[in-house]
């Protein structure tokens, strides 16, 4: 039981990274299609920070060895 748990605090951030970066892509592609510059900009950055924090955790075992 305590493995799962570990294994859902593990994997549970990665899902979240990954669901806000693939959101925030289409919510950037919508607003540019539509022409609405604000829905873009949020999409970006939302996209952008979402693969940041996917990345970021997903190579936090990386770093940590490597210290």
């Amino acid at each position: 039981m305590i493995s799962n748990i570990l294994a859902f605090v593990r994997l549970a951030p990665l899902a979240i990274f990954l669901f806000v970066a693939i959101a925030g892509a289409f919510a950037a592609l919508i607003g540019g299609l539509a022409g609405w510059a604000d829905v873009t900009e949020f999409g970006k950055l939302a996209a952008g920070g979402g693969a940041l924090g996917f990345f970021a955790w997903f190579f936090l075992p990386v770093f940590i060895r490597a210290i």
